[in-house]
């Protein structure tokens, strides 16, 4: 679902003054803590407005996250990396990211105001794309039918994106964090048009894989959100290439049950040596997370896991080359 190439390199400006006086602007405003397929969707469809009518194609977002200023227990955790969102938005064509900081001044600014000083005042707004509830400003004073008012006064368009569902189920963020925290995997990657990764260093464990069981690569994942305890088919990503694999997220209790951690088998490639980096590509989930009564018991099951692993890869294979 990816728009057509950026015309030049996206740029990332902080301050929305550092806007260059001689452009318009089609803004899109939000957090884009995920780009699941309805914030695509507006993507797309701001950098097909822009090309067309000669502006520059800005995504105006907030660092840290407005709750975070504002309450902070009530924070939504980051689906993905702040870098790989800012990739992600670049992929998709835009000019323009400006990255604004979220501050206690910024937070008093009213919705007409905001309107008013920053989108027509610095940005020269000549078409925006919303969702149909988005609200902004001094307790959340500003909204769509707010804009709409205003932009008849300053000349600008108001394009209001109606909500993507996708198998009758509406695609949000906050829906996509439950389904990742329960282990749903593939509901979560048919909301968010891609697979669920997590990124990190990868870190010595225990030394249980090479000696007791199957030797692994233990991911120490930047990601505020892991997905449930279980076993996982995943593409583990790294120097270059893309390797089949089987992961486990949990605290492996029939061996120590400590802390969390994530550790991934490579089914068809052994490394001379670890990687110092890892993306994990979450593709499907094959069980929960179990206590076995011994080890033995354990090893049996982790081979039924890879075998099991095995067979989906080959069943995937098989439905890609029929696409």
């Amino acid at each position: 679902m990816l728009a057509q190439p950026s015309r030049s390199p996206m740029k990332i400006l902080h301050d929305y003054w550092h806007f260059p006086s001689s452009r318009r602007s089609s803004v899109n405003i939000g957090n884009f803590d995920r780009l699941h397929l309805s914030h695509q969707r507006i993507l797309e469809d701001l950098v097909r407005t822009a090309v067309a009518s000669d502006t520059a194609s800005v995504v105006m977002t907030f660092s840290p996250h407005p709750l975070q200023i504002l309450y902070p227990g009530k924070a939504p955790k980051l689906i993905i990396p702040t870098d790989d969102k800012l990739a992600q938005i670049e992929s998709l064509g835009i000019d323009y990211l400006l990255l604004v900081k979220f501050d206690e001044a910024l937070s008093r600014l009213g919705g007409e105001e905001f309107i008013r000083e920053i989108l027509v005042g610095s940005l020269r707004v000549q078409h925006i794309f919303v969702g149909n509830n988005f609200v902004f400003g001094h307790k959340r004073s500003g909204n769509v039918a707010l804009l709409e008012a205003l932009g008849r006064e300053y000349g600008y368009t108001v394009h209001v994106i109606p909500p993507v569902a996708v198998r009758g189920s509406r695609v949000s963020s906050t829906g996509i964090r439950e389904l990742i925290r329960s282990g749903r995997i593939s509901q979560a990657n048919r909301l968010l048009g891609r697979y669920y990764s997590l990124q990190g260093r990868v870190v010595s464990g225990q030394g249980l894989g090479r000696t007791v069981l199957f030797p692994t690569l233990n991911l120490e994942a930047q990601n505020e959100i892991l997905p449930g305890n279980g076993v996982y088919a995943t593409l583990a990503l790294f120097e270059g290439g893309s390797h089949t694999a089987v992961t486990n997220v949990g605290t492996r209790p029939t061996v120590s049950g400590a802390s969390l951690s994530v550790e991934t088998h490579l089914l068809e490639h052994t490394p001379e040596a670890p990687p110092s980096n890892l993306e994990l590509q979450f593709l499907h989930r094959l069980r929960d997370e179990h206590k076995f009564p011994s080890v033995d018991e354990l090893k049996k099951q982790i081979v039924n896991d890879i075998q099991r692993a095995k067979r989906f890869f080959g069943l995937l294979k098989k439905l890609q080359q029929r696409c």
